[in-house]
Formats: C-alpha cells, structure tokens, sequence
C-alpha cells in the first residue's frame, strides 16, 4: 500500500464506504463551502442515512465540523489530518483498487463481515 501508517488507519477508521471516501474529497475540494445534508444528497446521489453516517465517522476523526444550522464543512482539527487525507486522495487517484482494497478489509466493515459470513469453516 502506498499510504503511511497513519494515513491507512485513518483511512481504516473513518472511513467505511467508497461513498464515503467520495464524500470526503468532495467537501476537501470545496473547504470553504458549507453543505446541508440535502446538498450533500443532491451533489452525489446518495441517501441521506448515508450522508449522516458518513459525516458521523468525520465529525468522530476530526474531520469535519457541525455549523449551528445543521451544515457540515471539512475544517480538520489539525493540519496533519489534512496531510493525511491528501494521502489518500492521492493514492486514490493512482491506484484506487488498493485504496478500495482497504477500505473493505477495515475490521468492523459490514461488507466484509457479510461476505465472511459465507466462508466455508473446516473445523467446525
């Protein structure tokens, strides 16, 4: 993988979706711009569950920040984070089936716990 240590586990644990990468970068590319929920929706066509969860696990990284009428702005809690997310974007944009890769094997992730559901277990 060609992210850092620090950069993976953030990725790891903040980030549960290809969606939610997605979103993630769109609010980075725009860091002046507060986005509503429904904007957010609007922007990427996905659901508003989803948006809330994601910006849930951002809020939760320091990622993003709540503004007093419900708008979400990518604003880290501190510069390396932002370095860390660069990372990412740039290893998304060069090789993003790793990144995907990454995404899905995070413990916790729900797609893997789905498809691990279905192994075949030889010492049961």
């Amino acid at each position: 993988m060609v992210l850092s240590d620090d950069a993976l586990a953030l990725l790891r644990s903040s980030i549960r979706s290809v969606w939610a990468l997605e979103l993630l970068l769109l609010l980075r590319r725009n860091p002046d711009r507060d986005w509503s929920n429904a904007d957010l929706v609007r922007e990427l066509r996905g659901s508003d569950v989803v948006v809330q969860e994601a910006l849930g696990g951002f809020l939760g990284a320091g990622l993003v920040v709540a503004l007093a009428d419900g708008r979400h702005r990518y604003h880290p809690a501190a510069p390396v984070l932002d370095q860390w997310v660069e990372e990412i974007a740039q290893a998304y944009a060069t090789r993003p089936s790793a990144v995907i890769r990454e995404i899905f094997a995070a413990p916790g992730n729900k797609v893997q716990i789905f498809a691990d559901s279905f192994r075949f277990r030889l010492n049961d």
